[in-house]
């Protein structure tokens, strides 16, 4: 028995940080999904908007969405979860290949594990959304633009203008970075590219696959754009020229961590000098680890706008590798053994206090967060509701997004979102539409006077349906008050589908 146990672990070795990376994983994938009783708001919306495959939406590009819908149609509430996991080890796997570029094999897969050790990169995750969905995009990015430069090869700047689109679809802060690899390369020792054709071959790929978002943009009179303003510029009277320098603080508290892990592993990454294995490579570093948060910074200071704490999510993909490049190489190799130890201990640290936070915030807080709703009974209770009214099937929602989204979610087939109950910001409903298949609009008690306005459910004739209206009381047991949710509904009910 021992030799055949050998012989099997000869056969099958598993590196001990492959079983560490796979349970961290697990439990990042499980825990929440089941200490947890209704998905983030962010991810409710995202699953909304990909139930309708479109080109956009009025608040964002669309691929973030058409990756959360098929993966909670696939594997429910695990499923959003899973795909925040699958983005953090995309971008893991990318800093690895460029940190074996820039430092060597030695110092490369600890520069990439280290991402783990950047607060963005770990509870924020839970929330699959444009900003976290960012992250892997930023890491192909570097890495393509790298190889491009280093190599100008075709086939690598044509995947830097398809990494490039697939950034713009993510989120179109992407184009904060893409503006450093453009002034990199514009003011950088690579600028005789310029004269060749790859550069161009990577602006033309990246132009022609995002043509028809930017149709659709065109069609849509640039909602998102409109939105993004909206949320960049704030009360222009009262314009912030310090909000670099915040966001610049925010942005430290974040590597905080990941600065713990490497002081308490014995390093000290200062001393003004680049462990590089090519010394020129030393701007690029800089460029990608620190130019996207400070051109940021300088813009939203110069500009007056208001800049959100969670745009800074994707930037430091580079971080750990930019301090392990300040470290001397003999000095990394005596301290590797405290360094994977002081990380290991962070992750299980933040891993238990995910999962506590996730089962107890309700109870910490003193009352429930997003994450704590009734979601399963709210779902339920819209179902026999509907049942009860209706022969036909729910085919759509209407209301805010969060009330509307949670009842949504937990039909099968998944109805679409009436999101405001508003045509505007939910194309995929219209009049004609509403007139054969009715609707369910809900809202919480007390959050309006009397009812939510619900523009295109009003633009239907009323002779076209019978309405009812009620309300329901559902059990909420992670409220710390121990009152029920109150939930408004009205029922639109076409005639042809009441029950005989």
């Amino acid at each position: 028995m021992r030799a055949l146990t050998a012989v099997g672990a000869r056969a099958w070795p598993v590196p001990p940080w492959v079983v560490g990376l796979a349970a961290y994983v697990l439990a990042w994938t499980v825990l929440p999904a089941l200490l947890t009783t209704s998905l983030p708001l962010d991810v409710v919306e995202g699953i909304a908007w990909g139930r309708e495959w479109q080109w956009g939406y009025f608040k964002h590009p669309p691929l973030p969405a058409w990756l959360l819908y098929p993966a909670f149609e696939a594997l429910g509430r695990f499923g959003p979860f899973l795909l925040s996991q699958l983005a953090i080890l995309l971008a893991l796997f990318y800093v690895h290949r460029l940190a074996r570029d820039l430092l060597g094999p030695e110092r490369a897969g600890l520069a990439a594990a280290l991402l783990y050790g950047v607060l963005f990169y770990t509870w924020p995750m839970l929330s699959f959304n444009h900003d976290s969905a960012q992250v892997p995009v930023w890491a192909a990015l570097a890495w393509h633009a790298h190889q491009a430069m280093l190599r100008d090869r075709r086939r690598d700047w044509v995947w830097l203008g398809a990494w490039a689109a697939i950034g713009m679809y993510t989120k179109y802060s992407t184009g904060v970075f893409l503006a450093c690899l453009a002034g990199y390369l514009l003011i950088g020792p690579e600028r005789r590219l310029l004269r060749r054709s790859g550069p161009w071959l990577a602006l033309a790929v990246a132009l022609v696959l995002v043509a028809p978002h930017g149709l659709w943009l065109l069609h849509d009179n640039g909602g998102p754009l409109a939105y993004l303003a909206a949320r960049s510029y704030g009360d222009t009277a009262q314009a912030n020229h310090a909000a670099g320098l915040r966001f610049l603080a925010t942005q430290l508290v974040a590597l905080v961590p990941l600065g713990v892990i490497v002081l308490a592993a014995g390093l000290r990454p200062w001393g003004g000098r680049l462990y590089l294995r090519d010394p020129s490579q030393r701007a690029w570093l800089y460029t990608i680890a620190l130019g996207p948060a400070l051109l940021v910074a300088a813009g939203g200071s110069l500009l007056g706008a208001e800049l959100h704490d969670m745009w800074g999510m994707p930037m430091w993909n580079f971080a750990a590798l930019l301090l392990l490049a300040a470290v001397p190489p003999e000095r990394f190799a005596r301290r590797r053994r405290a360094l994977v130890r002081a990380l290991a201990v962070w992750m299980a640290l933040i891993t238990l206090a995910m999962a506590a936070y996730a089962g107890r915030s309700a109870q910490w807080l003193g009352q429930p967060a997003r994450m704590d709703w009734p979601a399963q009974a709210l779902g339920e209770q819209a179902r026999r509701q509907w049942q009860a009214l209706s022969r036909c099937p729910l085919q759509v929602v209407a209301g805010s997004i969060w009330e509307a989204g949670l009842v949504a979610e937990q039909q099968r087939p998944m109805p679409s979102v009436l999101i405001d109950g508003d045509a505007r910001y939910a194309p995929w409903v219209s009049a004609e539409r509403l007139q054969q298949t009715g609707a369910l609009l809900v809202w919480r008690l007390g959050d309006y006077a009397d009812a939510p306005e619900a523009p295109l459910l009003a633009a239907v004739p009323p002779a076209s349906w019978h309405i009812s209206e009620g309300q329901w009381s559902i059990a909420w047991p992670r409220n710390t008050g121990g009152a029920p949710l109150q939930i408004r509904w009205r029922a639109y009910v076409p005639f042809a589908c009441q029950p005989s």
